[in-house]
C-alpha cells in the first residue's frame, strides 16, 4: 500500500497532474492580482492595452453630435434627429455602425405608424358605410311602416263597402259576390320584402362594426409589438455595452409613442448606464493617477474594471497609449511570474520580484517572497533528511527525501554536491560501482539518477566517476527542469514550444524514456510544425539547403518563436549567401 506509482503509469500521471495543478494554485495565490477568468474578455482586454487611443477631438466630435440628437428630441424635432443619427454612424471606431442601426429601428417605427394610418383610413370608411346601412334600413323602415298603413286602410275600406251594399242588390240576382283578394295580399307580400331588405342592411351594419373593432384591436397589436420590440433594443444596447445609445434610444422611445415617462425596466436601464459612464470616467482617472505614482498594481485593478464594466466609454477609449503600454508590461510580467513559481525557477523569479517592485511600489511581493523562501527551506530540509537517513543507512528513505529535495526545488545548487557527500556506507560499494559503470557507458543517466544515493557513497574519492556522477546529475536536472517547463507551455496551449523544449533536452539525452514519451506525446499535438521541422532537417542533411530552408520558413511562420526554426534560417542563410559569394569571386557564377 505504500509503494509509489511507476513512472508513466496512470498513479504518476494522476500524481503529476496534481502536483501541476497545486503550483498553478499556488502562483494564483502569490500574485495575488486575480487574472480574468473569461477567455474572450481577457483577449480583448489584452488587446485594447496594444491599441492606439482614439483621438479626443474625433470623441469630442462624436459625443457633441450625439448630444444634439438629443437637444433635437427636446425641441421634438424628431425628423431631424433621425437624419443626425446618419452622420453619428460615419464616426465607425466609435460608434461601428450602431447609430444607423438605431435609425432603421425609429424607420420601422414610422413603417408600423403608417400601417395603423391605413387601418385609421379603412376604418373611417367602415364607418361611412356603417353610416350609410343605416340610412337605408331608416328609409326601408319607413317605407314598410307606409305599406303596412295603407294595407290597413284599404282593408277597412273593403269592410265598409261590403256593408252598406247588401246581397240582394248585388248584379248577380241577390247571390254574395266573392271577395277579391288580390289587393290584401299584394300588401302582404310587399311588406314582406321590405322587411327583408330592412334585416338585411341591419345586419350589414353589424358585420361593419365588427369589422372596425378588429382593426383597432389589430392596430392596437401593433402598437404594442412595435413597443416590446424597441424595448428589447434598448435592453440590447444595455446588455451589449453601448451606454450611451441606451439613452439616446430612450429618448426617441419617448418621443416616437408620445409617452412622458420610460417603462419601469427601460427607466432603471437609462439610470444605470448614466450612473456606470459616471463610474467609468471616474475609474480612468484614478488610472493616470496611480500610473504617474506608479502605482501599476492599482491601476491594473481600475482599468480591467472599467473596460469590463464599459469598453466602449470616450475615457476608456481615448486612455493614452503610453499609459495602456505600462499596465500591459506590468501584466506580462506577473504571466513571467505565475509560470517561473509553476516551474519552480526560483532563481529567476527572485530577480523578475526585484524588476516588478522597482516598476510598480504598491506591489506586494511579501507572498512570492515567502513562497520562494518556503520551498527553499523544504528543500535544503529534505537533503538535511536525506542525509541522515543515508547515514543510518536507510537508502529507500534517503532516496525519497532526495527526490522530494529535488521536486520542491530542481534548481537547487546544493542537489549535485550533496549527493556526492551524503553516503559513507561501504556495504554495498563493489556492487554499486560495478553497476554504475554500465550505466555510464550505457548512458543511462535516468537510472543513474534514480539511484545516486546509492552510488554517491561508493564512488566516493573517484574522481573520474564523480565527474560522471555530476554529468548525469546535471543531465537529468535539465530534463526535469525541460519536463516542467513544457509542462507549463502545454497548460498555456503552447504545444509547439513544449514540444521545442523535449526536443533540446532530448538531443542532449537522447536514450531518455521521460524525455522520449513526453516527445511522442507532443509530436502528435504538433504534427504540422514537428513534420516541417524533420523535412527541413533531413533537407540539411542531404545538403539540400534552398529546400530545407524553405521547410524551416514554413515552421517559422507556424510558430514565430521557435528557436530550432530561427537558428536554421540564421545559420543557412549565411550558408547559402557564403555558397554565391566563393562562387560568385571563383567566376563560376553564370552571368544573365
Amino acid at each position: 500500500m505504500n509503494r509509489k506509482p511507476q513512472d508513466g503509469s496512470a498513479g504518476q500521471q494522476a500524481m503529476n497532474a496534481s502536483r501541476r495543478a497545486e503550483g498553478k494554485a499556488i502562483a494564483e495565490d502569490a500574485v495575488g492580482v486575480p487574472r480574468q477568468e473569461d477567455p474572450d474578455m481577457r483577449a480583448r482586454f489584452e488587446r485594447y492595452l496594444s491599441t492606439a487611443a482614439v483621438p479626443q477631438k474625433m470623441l469630442d466630435d462624436y459625443f457633441a453630435s450625439m448630444k444634439e440628437v438629443t437637444g433635437l428630441l427636446r425641441d421634438n424635432k424628431v425628423f431631424e434627429a433621425w437624419k443626425k443619427l446618419y452622420d453619428l454612424s460615419e464616426y465607425q471606431i466609435i460608434d461601428a455602425g450602431v447609430s444607423r442601426e438605431l435609425a432603421n429601428r425609429v424607420e420601422s417605427i414610422w413603417m408600423t405608424g403608417r400601417a395603423t394610418d391605413s387601418i385609421d383610413r379603412t376604418n373611417d370608411q367602415l364607418r361611412k358605410d356603417v353610416k350609410t346601412a343605416n340610412a337605408n334600413a331608416d328609409m326601408i323602415s319607413e317605407r314598410v311602416a307606409d305599406k303596412e298603413v295603407d294595407y290597413q286602410r284599404r282593408i277597412n275600406q273593403g269592410n265598409r263597402g261590403q256593408k252598406s251594399s247588401p246581397a240582394n242588390n248585388a248584379p248577380n240576382g241577390g247571390v254574395p259576390m266573392a271577395q277579391d283578394n288580390n289587393v290584401p295580399q299584394q300588401a302582404s307580400v310587399a311588406g314582406l320584402e321590405g322587411k327583408l331588405q330592412l334585416t338585411e342592411e341591419y345586419l350589414r351594419s353589424l358585420e361593419l362594426k365588427a369589422k372596425i373593432k378588429l382593426n383597432e384591436l389589430k392596430q392596437e397589436k401593433l402598437l404594442e409589438q412595435a413597443k416590446k420590440d424597441f424595448s428589447e433594443y434598448v435592453s440590447t444596447l444595455f446588455n451589449s455595452g453601448r451606454l450611451n445609445h441606451v439613452v439616446l434610444a430612450a429618448d426617441f422611445y419617448r418621443k416616437l409613442f408620445q409617452e412622458g415617462e420610460y417603462p419601469v425596466e427601460m427607466a432603471q436601464q437609462v439610470n444605470a448606464a448614466l450612473e456606470i459612464n459616471r463610474d467609468v470616467a471616474s475609474a480612468v482617472e484614478v488610472v493616470q493617477y496611480k500610473v504617474a505614482k506608479k502605482q501599476l498594481s492599482g491601476a491594473n485593478d481600475s482599468l480591467q474594471q472599467a473596460f469590463t464594466t464599459s469598453e466602449l466609454n470616450p475615457a476608456v477609449l481615448g486612455l493614452n497609449r503610453d499609459l495602456k503600454e505600462q499596465i500591459a508590461d506590468f501584466n506580462f510580467k506577473l504571466d513571467q511570474m505565475r509560470n517561473l513559481i509553476e516551474a519552480r525557477d526560483f532563481g529567476n523569479l527572485e530577480a523578475l520580484l526585484s524588476e516588478i517592485k522597482a516598476t510598480a511600489v504598491d506591489f506586494d511581493t511579501t507572498k512570492p517572497t515567502a513562497i520562494v523562501n518556503a520551498v527553499k527551506l523544504e528543500s535544503q530540509m529534505r537533503l538535511g533528511k536525506a542525509k541522515l537517513f543515508a547515514q543510518q543507512g536507510n537508502l529507500e528513505k534517503a532516496m525519497e527525501e532526495f527526490q522530494g529535495a529535488a521536486q520542491a526545488w530542481p534548481g537547487n545548487p546544493d542537489l549535485k554536491d550533496k549527493a556526492l557527500t551524503f553516503f559513507n556506507t561501504q556495504d554495498v560499494q563493489s556492487q554499486a560501482l560495478t553497476e554504475f559503470d554500465r550505466l555510464v557507458e550505457e548512458q543511462n543517466y535516468r537510472a543513474i539518477f534514480d539511484k545516486q544515493l546509492a552510488f554517491a557513497p561508493a564512488i566516493r574519492g573517484d574522481s573520474k566517476r564523480e565527474e560522471s556522477l555530476k554529468t548525469a546529475l546535471e543531465a537529468i536536472k535539465n530534463a526535469e527542469m525541460a519536463s516542467e517547463k513544457a509542462n507549463v507551455l502545454m497548460l498555456n496551449g503552447d504545444y509547439f514550444g513544449a514540444w521545442e523544449v523535449i526536443e533540446l533536452a532530448s538531443n542532449k539525452l537522447p536514450d531518455d524514456k521521460k524525455l522520449n514519451k513526453l516527445r511522442a506525446d507532443l509530436s502528435g499535438r504538433s504534427a504540422e510544425f514537428v513534420a516541417a521541422i524533420n523535412k527541413a532537417r533531413d533537407a540539411e542533411n542531404r545538403k539540400e539547403y534552398g529546400f530545407s530552408l524553405t521547410w524551416y520558413v514554413n515552421a517559422q511562420r507556424q510558430y514565430p518563436a521557435s528557436s530550432i526554426a530561427n537558428e536554421a534560417i540564421e545559420r543557412l542563410t549565411k550558408q547559402l549567401l557564403g555558397g554565391k559569394q566563393m562562387a560568385s569571386a571563383s567566376g563560376d557564377v553564370p552571368h544573365s
